[in-house]
């Protein structure tokens, strides 16, 4: 009897011996869903072209009222209005106007940071950044956001997602940190 002409040992075929499995069962309609998001949840975060916001004063007035909201059950007697809200100035540090951009992420490294893949971010230039910042940096000639950390003293990139790794710069490998995430815009509808 000959041996199978398929199968066996290959090199570098199966799972990584060091990290073990576990078994996951999904019903068969919600298979492409699970996969898709998988695969989107493994995707690098990268920036759309920065967008300048407008330098006109904004001309829709929204109404704000002066008592919070309860994820519970709100009251209807805390109706009175404080104020009108002017979008420009709640968003916008005052004096940073012409160096704050919108910025839309693609991906899901930032998502312990509540950033997530199609949001908007709001970046100010103006503002010095500082270690824990979430910034937009250009790495080797390409937009990323992530958090502006240390690893055993060198600076890094740190992701808000346990699959993705930090980028710690070596000799040769570029860095201009580009600005500094303010606010995370993201449409709810």
């Amino acid at each position: 009897m000959s041996p199978p002409s398929h199968g066996g040992f290959r090199p570098g075929a199966g799972r990584p011996s060091s990290e073990p499995t576990q078994r996951l069962r999904v019903p068969e309609s919600q298979v492409p869903t699970v996969l898709a998001y998988l695969e989107a949840y493994r995707q690098g975060s990268t920036l759309g072209t920065p967008r300048p916001l407008s330098l006109l004063p904004s001309t829709v007035a929204l109404t704000a009222f002066s008592s919070r909201v309860p994820a519970g059950l709100p009251s209807p007697a805390d109706d009175d209005v404080a104020d009108v809200v002017d979008l420009n100035r709640h968003l916008i540090i005052a004096g940073h106007e012409p160096s704050t951009f919108i910025v839309r992420v693609s991906g899901w490294s930032m998502i312990g940071a509540g950033i997530f893949d199609g949001d908007e971010v709001l970046v100010d230039r103006a503002l010095k950044h500082r270690q824990g910042d979430i910034v937009v940096a250009i790495v080797n000639g390409e937009l990323s956001i992530k958090r502006l950390g240390q690893i055993e003293g060198k600076t890094a990139l740190l992701p808000e997602n346990p699959h993705f790794k930090p980028i710690v710069f070596k000799e040769g490998e570029t860095l201009e940190l580009w600005g500094v995430v303010t606010r995370c815009l993201r449409q709810l509808r």
